[in-house]
């Protein structure tokens, strides 16, 4: 045999040598990996009144039948088909005050709101009231209205505040479908008044 040929045989015995003992160290990480998690499992475990109890976290069962979907009460909204005249009716009011529970702690707001239910005797407790399908009605009955929205107009931070009411389209498409088409909000004109 030529030296080639024995070089080229010592090198496969190397390599040879070389892939079994990285076969015999993982073997042995193997076994070494399974004796440390043995060993922590006995030290999870210790006795209470001569019972063993494990702090090992128990092992969940396999679900092997499906769970059954259970949706939530299906609420009302805009995408979710053709509405009747009734659930249009429903939201526009819920809209509304949606709306205004935001300005809930708004003190010109909350001052307006006792001037229109001082107005109206307790017939119009808030600007909901003047919102809804009711407006005409406490217009003719209580004429008076008109003038307690004139009047808290006039100051700048409920005037602000009732044209961000006003501006916002949900709530102006809102009072559009609780009083027709042609509706206006009963604030807005006054409001342009006052600027």
């Amino acid at each position: 045999m030529s030296k080639t040929s024995y070089v080229l045989i010592g090198i496969m015995v190397a390599a040879l040598a070389y892939m079994g003992a990285v076969r015999i160290y993982q073997v042995y990480d193997r076994k070494a990996q399974q004796k440390a998690a043995e060993s922590a499992a006995q030290t999870a475990t210790f006795t209470f009144q001569n019972v063993p109890v494990s702090l090992a976290a128990p092992k969940p069962e396999p679900v092997n039948r499906p769970v059954e979907f259970t949706p939530a009460q299906s609420a009302i909204f805009l995408e979710s088909g053709v509405l009747s005249d009734e659930q249009k009716t429903q939201q526009a009011q819920e809209t509304i005050v949606s709306i205004l529970d935001d300005y809930k702690e708004d003190p010109h707001l909350q001052k307006f709101n006792k001037d229109l239910s001082a107005a109206t005797k307790g017939g119009a407790s808030d600007l909901g009231a003047l919102s809804g399908v009711e407006l005409v009605r406490i217009l003719k009955e209580n004429p008076q209205v008109r003038q307690v929205v004139q009047e808290n107009m006039q100051n700048p931070e409920f005037a602000k505040t009732v044209q961000e009411i006003f501006t916002n389209p949900q709530f102006v498409q809102s009072v559009k479908q609780l009083q027709g088409a042609n509706a206006v909000p009963p604030a807005a004109p006054e409001a342009k008044k006052t600027e």
